[in-house]
């Protein structure tokens, strides 16, 4: 039987608090406990890789501003030593202005349902480097942005 490492334990814990209380419940000082200062976070959504804490708090209040009723669920996480991965359900309503590297996106009212995969690197209890890619063409075809996937 395979035993998991304590150091796996408390970064899947700490995986899933992000999701719950900073993601669900909007409390972005839980950022500050979980992110180290030079986290690096990778999105297929950003053209650069977003540095620091106070990048990630602002990336996840962009999404919030957009979506009041935003709604993050894991389906699925993993940990192993200092990585934790998870799959995730995003659902919300486009009732405010998504802000995007690639111009603004104005409040559709339009009602998103998506999934996406998580990649977290832990040291010493604090996530520096995550990888992130929600289901972007999905996204933008429930806005109406772009032509229905078949």
């Amino acid at each position: 039987m395979a035993t998991t490492s304590s150091s796996a334990v408390e970064n899947r814990r700490t995986f899933e608090r992000v999701a719950r209380e900073f993601w669900n419940e909007r409390d972005y000082d839980v950022a500050d406990d979980a992110y180290a200062e030079e986290i690096r976070l990778h999105t297929q959504t950003e053209p650069d890789v977003l540095e620091g804490v106070e990048a990630v708090k602002e990336f996840a209040r962009r999404y919030h501003d957009a979506f009041s009723d935003f709604e993050l669920e894991l389906c699925d996480v993993r940990a192993s030593d200092d990585v934790v991965y998870g799959r995730y359900a995003v659902r919300g309503t486009h009732d405010g202005t998504l802000r995007s590297p690639d111009g603004d996106i104005p409040a559709t009212g339009e009602r998103i349902e998506l999934w996406g995969l998580v990649e977290a690197r832990f040291e010493d209890g604090r996530c520096v480097e995550e990888w992130n890619s929600t289901d972007a063409a999905t996204m933008a075809s429930q806005l109406g942005l772009t032509p229905g996937i078949e």
